[in-house]
C-alpha cells in the first residue's frame, strides 16, 4: 500500500511506524524537508539545531481517531542580517504554528461549522469522530476571514427581520454573481448611504418600494439606475383592492344577497285578495312541516379573498364568478376598482411602460382614493417603475438569499449575532 496517500503532504512528512491503540491510532511520522527557509527573511537554512516533537490530531480513518507525532526540527538561520537566529520549521501544508490539529482537521471543522452552525455542527462532528464544541466551532466561524466585497454594477437591496415587527436588518446582493455581499445592521437611509460611499462603481440597484432605500440609494449612489421590483409593484396593487374592499364591506353587507327559496307565485289575472288567501294557505302548510322558507344568505368573501378574486376572474370557480358579478353589480366602486388594478397587473406583466402614463392618469381622474394614494405614490417613483418595466433586473434573487438567511438564524438558536450570521451567510465553499 502507498502509505504515503494518507498523509496531509507527502513531500515535508513520512510516515515511521504506527502505534495502535483500542480507540485511536497513532502515527509516528518526520519532517523530511531538505532546506526549510527562515519565517522571517525566507532564507533557505540547512544548517541543523536541535530536534523536538509535536502532538498533533488529524482526520479520522474510518471513524478511528488519529493522532500524528510529529518529529521536526529547529535550525540556525545563517542570515547575518536577519534577526532570527533560530528557527523551527514549518509545515504549512500539515500544521499551523502552535497548532493541535491538522491543517486539513480545521477545514473539515470550520466547514461543519459554516454549513450546521455551532451545536448542530457539534453533534455532527462528534458522530463523525471529530470531537469539538459548538463554542469553538463558533469561534472559528468569527476567526475566518472573509472576502472583501467585489467591485459591482448590479446590486439589490432588500430587508430582513431580527425580530419581525420590531428590528430589521438590509441585504445586499450582488446580482451578477448571484451572491451576499454583506449584511447591514438596519434599514436607514443612512447606513445605506453610507455603505454605497465606501464601494463605488454601482451602476444599477433593484430594490422594494420602500422610500428609505431610494433616499440612501440617491445619498450615495446618485448616479445608479434604481429599479423598482415588477413583484413589489403587484403586491401593492392588490393591497390597494384589499383596502377598497375593506371599506366597501360594510355597505355589502347591508345588501339583500339572497332571496326566498319558495314563494308562493303569483297567478296571471288573480287579484289582490286571492293572492293573500292563497299565500295564507301556503304559509300554514310551511308551518306544518315545520322547514323554513328562506335559504341562508350568501357569504360575502373576506376583503382579502375578494382581492384576490377581482384580479384572477379568469380562475374563479362558477360559484366565485357569481359572487364576484353581484359584488360589481352592488357596487359601481368595486366595478372601477377591478378595471384599474387588472389594468396595471396587465400593463406590469406585460412590460407595456407606454400606458403608464395614461393609467396614472385615469388613477387620479377615479373616485377611489386607495387608487388616487397609489398612484401619487407611484409619481414620487416614476423613474424606478418606468425601469421596472424596462429592466431585465429584479428582486427574485434577493428574496431567495433572504430565505437562506432567516434559515440560517433560526438554526443558530437565538446566537445570531450580527458578526456570526454575516459570517455564515456570506461564506462561499
Amino acid at each position: 500500500m502507498d502509505t504515503t496517500t494518507l498523509l496531509a503532504d507527502p513531500g515535508a512528512i513520512k510516515i515511521k511506524h504506527f502505534i495502535s491503540a483500542p480507540q485511536s491510532i497513532a502515527l509516528v511520522v518526520q519532517a523530511v524537508q531538505l532546506q526549510p527557509c527562515c519565517p522571517r527573511c525566507q532564507q533557505p537554512s540547512s544548517s541543523l539545531h536541535s530536534h523536538y516533537q509535536r502532538a498533533v490530531f488529524d482526520l479520522p480513518w474510518h471513524g478511528v481517531r488519529v493522532k500524528l507525532q510529529l518529529h521536526t526540527r529547529k535550525f540556525r538561520c545563517r542570515n547575518e542580517l536577519c534577526a532570527q537566529k533560530v528557527f523551527c520549521e514549518r509545515l504549512p501544508k500539515v500544521a499551523a504554528v502552535y497548532a493541535r490539529k491538522t491543517v486539513r482537521l480545521n477545514a473539515a471543522l470550520t466547514l461543519l461549522a459554516f454549513a450546521l452552525g455551532g451545536e448542530a455542527g457539534a453533534r455532527t462532528a462528534c458522530g463523525l469522530s471529530l470531537p469539538v464544541s459548538g463554542d469553538t466551532l463558533l469561534r472559528r466561524i468569527r476567526r475566518t476571514v472573509l472576502p472583501e466585497a467585489p467591485t459591482l454594477k448590479v446590486l439589490g437591496v432588500d430587508d430582513w427581520a431580527w425580530r419581525k415587527g420590531r428590528t430589521y436588518g438590509t441585504i445586499l446582493v450582488d446580482l451578477e454573481r448571484h451572491r451576499p455581499i454583506d449584511l447591514l445592521p438596519d434599514r436607514e437611509a443612512e447606513t445605506l448611504a453610507t455603505w454605497l460611499k465606501a464601494h463605488p462603481g454601482v451602476e444599477i440597484v433593484s430594490r422594494d418600494r420602500s422610500p428609505t432605500y431610494a433616499v440612501g440609494i440617491n445619498e450615495g449612489a446618485p448616479l445608479a439606475v434604481q429599479v423598482a421590483d415588477r413583484f413589489h409593484l403587484l403586491m401593492n396593487v392588490r393591497e390597494v383592492l384589499e383596502k377598497v374592499m375593506y371599506r366597501q364591506n360594510r355597505f355589502l353587507r347591508t345588501q339583500t344577497l339572497a332571496a326566498p327559496v319558495s314563494t308562493a307565485p303569483t297567478r296571471e289575472g288573480e287579484d289582490a285578495a286571492s293572492c293573500r288567501l292563497r299565500l295564507l294557505p301556503h304559509l300554514q302548510r310551511v308551518k306544518r312541516v315545520r322547514r323554513s322558507s328562506f335559504a341562508p344568505r350568501l357569504r360575502l368573501p373576506s376583503a382579502r379573498q375578494a382581492s384576490w378574486m377581482l384580479l384572477r376572474p379568469e380562475k374563479l370557480k362558477d360559484d366565485e364568478q357569481k359572487i364576484v358579478e353581484l359584488l360589481k353589480r352592488l357596487s359601481p366602486e368595486v366595478a372601477s376598482a377591478q378595471i384599474l388594478a387588472r389594468r396595471f397587473v396587465e400593463m406590469v406583466k406585460e412590460r407595456r411602460v407606454d400606458e403608464l402614463r395614461g393609467w396614472l392618469v385615469d388613477a387620479f381622474k377615479s373616485n377611489l382614493p386607495e387608487f388616487r394614494s397609489f398612484a401619487n405614490g407611484l409619481s414620487d417613483d416614476v423613474q424606478a417603475v418606468k425601469a421596472s418595466l424596462t429592466s431585465e433586473w429584479s428582486q427574485g434573487q434577493v428574496e431567495g438569499q433572504v430565505n437562506r438567511l432567516k434559515l440560517l438564524k433560526r438554526e443558530m438558536y437565538g446566537r445570531a449575532k450580527l458578526d456570526l450570521l454575516r459570517a455564515r451567510v456570506l461564506h462561499r465553499v
